[in-house]
Order: C-alpha cells, then sequence, then structure tokens
C-alpha cells in the first residue's frame, strides 16, 4: 500500500530505535533502546539558513561600519605618542628619545646646559656641537623652555 502525503514536505518521520553500542546478549533491547531525531524539514531549514544569513548580514554590517572594527590582541595597532621635553630640566634618558639625539648627544646637551646655564629658548641648542639647523628642525616639534624665574620670599 503507497502512502501518499498532503504535501510535499509533510511526511511524518517516525523515531527509529538504535541499538546501543553496549548491548550485549544478556542486556534486553527493549529496556535499553534508543533513538534518533530524524533531520530537520526543508521548512525548518529554510529558517535554519534564513537566520545564519540575517547574522552573518549584521555581523558583516557591524564591522563595516565600526569605528575600529576587531582588536588585534597580538599585533595591536601602532600609537603615536606626543610629548614635549623642557630641555633645562629633562634628563639624558628622555633627551635621547629625540629625533637625532642618541646617548652621547644628550650627554653634549647636558653638559652646555651645565657649562653656559639653562637655555633661553629653544634656537639655544644650537650652541651645543653636533647640532645643527636641521637636527633643530626635526627636534622643535617636542621641545620647549621653561624659564627659571626666582621664587619671592
Amino acid at each position: 500500500m503507497l502512502i501518499l502525503p498532503r504535501r510535499l514536505g509533510s511526511i511524518a518521520r517516525p523515531k527509529v530505535p538504535m541499538k546501543s553500542s553496549s548491548d550485549t546478549p544478556s542486556s534486553s533491547f527493549i529496556h535499553r533502546q534508543q533513538t534518533y531525531d530524524p533531520p530537520p524539514s526543508p521548512q525548518q531549514q529554510r529558517a535554519i539558513i534564513a537566520l545564519t544569513m540575517t547574522g552573518l548580514a549584521t555581523l558583516s554590517l557591524w564591522l563595516t561600519f565600526s569605528r575600529h572594527g576587531l582588536v588585534d590582541f597580538f599585533y595591536p595597532p601602532e600609537r603615536t605618542i606626543h610629548f614635549n621635553l623642557d630641555i633645562n630640566s629633562a634628563p639624558s634618558s628622555e633627551l635621547s628619545l629625540l629625533p637625532g639625539i642618541g646617548p652621547a648627544m644628550a650627554s653634549r646637551i647636558i653638559e652646555t646646559r651645565e657649562n653656559r646655564g639653562p637655555f633661553k629658548s629653544v634656537d639655544d641648542i644650537t650652541h651645543v656641537p653636533g647640532i645643527g639647523e636641521i637636527t633643530l628642525q626635526d627636534m622643535r616639534p617636542f621641545i620647549r623652555t621653561i624659564p627659571e624665574h626666582p621664587t619671592e620670599k
């Protein structure tokens, strides 16, 4: 006898008993039967696909229009740090961070500062041997002078 479905995809799928792998001849098949669920119907499959596509579209729009996107913790983006040094009080370790200035040149800046007194302007740093106009132009955005005011008592 042939059973025709009312409409395509609406065939009722019975749960089929399966034998457990731990069954032995001494165990009862009736007490230890397992069942499996049949695969989802075509209507359920379409709903799953629609939800998945909606989620992927939302994720792609969020990544496209978000400001920062995903963060790579292993390789974070490089950041530029802006700093401004007072050349009259900065130690050698800070002066050597300036462009074109190494540890030896930082020592010369400190030596000149100690011998001639504090720099009155940024341009006075050209009195240091080895610092010319080109080096000054590279350093200018990062240096400043703070004049020393005697404290009144």
